[in-house]
């Protein structure tokens, strides 16, 4: 029986949180000191953007190093909606 979809190719060189912005390219000493930044960050505090300057949780800013409306505008900038 032959299987009905293709396999998925993988990277073995990428890394699993490359599409939340890891900038590892698979150094696991690079992966870690970005997972331990992500981590500390407190889920209750607010910090400021630095690309607009509005209040923000410390999360985005240090996963992608914006808010989550920039984020959005920028990933609209790059792949507009299409209706």
């Amino acid at each position: 029986m032959t299987p009905r979809r293709r396999t998925i190719a993988i990277n073995p060189a990428g890394c699993t949180d490359a599409h939340l912005g890891c900038p590892c390219a698979g150094d696991p000493a690079v992966h870690a000191a970005r997972a331990e930044a992500v981590t500390a960050a407190a889920p209750d505090a607010t910090v400021e953007c630095p690309e607009c300057g509005e209040a923000s949780t410390p999360r985005p800013v240090a996963t992608w190093g914006h808010c989550r409306a920039c984020r959005t505008a920028d990933s609209r900038a790059i792949q507009p909606l299409r209706w």
